[in-house]
């Protein structure tokens, strides 16, 4: 969101002047004032910032500039509330129903297969160059290969080259 500062006198008295749009934009969405105030009366003192500091913003209705202010802080709020963390499903914690191997089954399984990749990775990293593992890193930081290529200096094709050379090291050392 973009940042507000202390509203100067006019901006003052322009926003008591038109705060029914508050009232209304609430009303509007069927929000409860005591729960939803908050939230979108951000979006309305930008927007009453930024009506009366841009010109250009004059060419439209201030109602138009509120509302929709008021609507982004609104999805803002609901996005904020519905991200995974805060929508995870609890289980009370009784020992009874609980251990840790109900709740990481195959563990040591998996423990096992990680440190069996880690010793590959390791045995993998001798085996190329400085060049290829600058290239690694990149891509596993989610850069595509022409980004990639651009970073490095190289083709496409240069990039494309040096990930085959690799996977073919990676079977032979898989085979050992």
């Amino acid at each position: 969101m973009k940042k507000i500062h202390l509203l100067n006198p006019e901006q003052q008295q322009f926003a008591e002047q038109n705060h029914q749009i508050v009232d209304r934009f609430l009303s509007r969405k069927r929000l409860d004032a005591e729960e939803f105030y908050d939230v979108v009366i951000f979006g309305y003192l930008l927007a009453v910032q930024e009506y009366l500091e841009k010109p250009r913003l004059s060419d439209y209705a201030f109602s138009t500039i509120a509302w929709r202010n008021m609507n982004d802080c609104l999805i803002n709020e609901y996005a904020y509330w519905n991200c995974g963390k805060r929508t995870a499903v609890t289980a009370p914690l009784e020992e009874e129903y609980l251990s840790i191997d109900t709740l990481l089954p195959n563990r040591m399984q998996r423990a096992a297969e990680t440190l069996d990749n880690q010793k590959l990775l390791v045995k993998l990293l001798a085996y190329i160059t400085p060049k290829e593992q600058e290239v690694v890193r990149l891509k596993a930081d989610g850069y595509t290969y022409q980004k990639i290529a651009e970073k490095c200096s190289l083709t496409v094709y240069g990039v494309e080259s040096r990930f085959s050379r690799m996977r073919q090291r990676l079977r032979v050392l898989a085979l050992m």
